[in-house]
């Protein structure tokens, strides 16, 4: 059993390394070109690093901005789910299908709402002692 494990392993590193090594050699007979002038493959490279990192940024800024979303209509949802709003489900129901739109349709309609009201507070009576 170790003999065939060891065979096996063997097999497949001497083909990875051939494919590794008929990569390098296409890579190096290969011509790149750049509006249709012959030009060397790494100045192709330098060229296109510009655009990768616009293409990373944008990427990165594009998750952001959907896990900002994503928290945002949690929000939404669970100020609708916990406070007394009129028409309840509808909105609870109306932010699950639209998602972050009806999110930021019920902040707008709903939310602020409650935000300009003035906070109740419970005011005790002070202890009298017990005599």
């Amino acid at each position: 059993m170790l003999k065939k494990v060891a065979k096996n392993t063997l097999v497949i590193s001497i083909l990875s390394s051939l494919s590794v090594l008929f990569t390098n050699v296409a890579l190096a007979a290969g011509k790149c070109s750049i509006n249709g002038q012959e030009v060397p493959c790494e100045e192709l490279a330098n060229q296109a690093k510009g655009f990768l990192g616009w293409g990373i940024g944008i990427i990165i800024l594009m998750l952001i901005i959907g896990v900002f979303s994503t928290v945002f209509w949690i929000m939404m949802l669970v100020h609708a789910a916990k406070h007394n709003v009129d028409n309840k489900p509808m909105w609870i129901i109306l932010m699950v299908f639209t998602g972050i739109v009806g999110a930021l349709i019920y902040y707008f309609v709903e939310k602020r709402k409650f935000d300009q009201q003035p906070v109740a507070t419970i005011q005790t009576p002070p202890a009298t002692p017990h005599s």
